[in-house]
């Protein structure tokens, strides 16, 4: 048996008949009901990860940008002030305002 997976139809094609194969010991009365409850899931189940993994792709790409500005301003020499590499590491998650504001103070206090 020759699949093609780049091809939606072919992919779909060969799910129903693992499917079928599986469901062929299964009364025929509830093979059909839950043969479309399990392609249900299955479509559903795709389409999350589609959706999570898009996500995931932007985000990575914003940081991945982020950081390419952020490194590209270091190489030219320009001086950024510390309050915005702060807010700029803060918004990337990279550490915690709450964090960043207990380790504020503390520095303050030793000044």
């Amino acid at each position: 048996m020759n699949i093609e997976f780049n091809n939606q139809d072919s992919r779909l094609g060969y799910l129903n008949d693992k499917l079928d194969d599986l469901l062929d010991g299964i009364n025929a009365s509830y093979g059909q009901i839950l043969f479309d409850e399990l392609v249900i899931r299955l479509e559903r189940t795709i389409s999350d990860f589609n959706e999570e993994i898009s996500l995931l792709t932007e985000e990575v790409k914003d940081n991945s940008d982020r950081r390419a500005e952020i490194l590209h301003t270091l190489m030219e020499g320009q001086d950024q002030s510390p309050t915005v590499a702060q807010e700029e590491i803060a918004e990337s998650g990279g550490i915690d305002s709450e964090v960043l504001s207990e380790w504020e103070k503390r520095l303050e206090g030793l000044s």
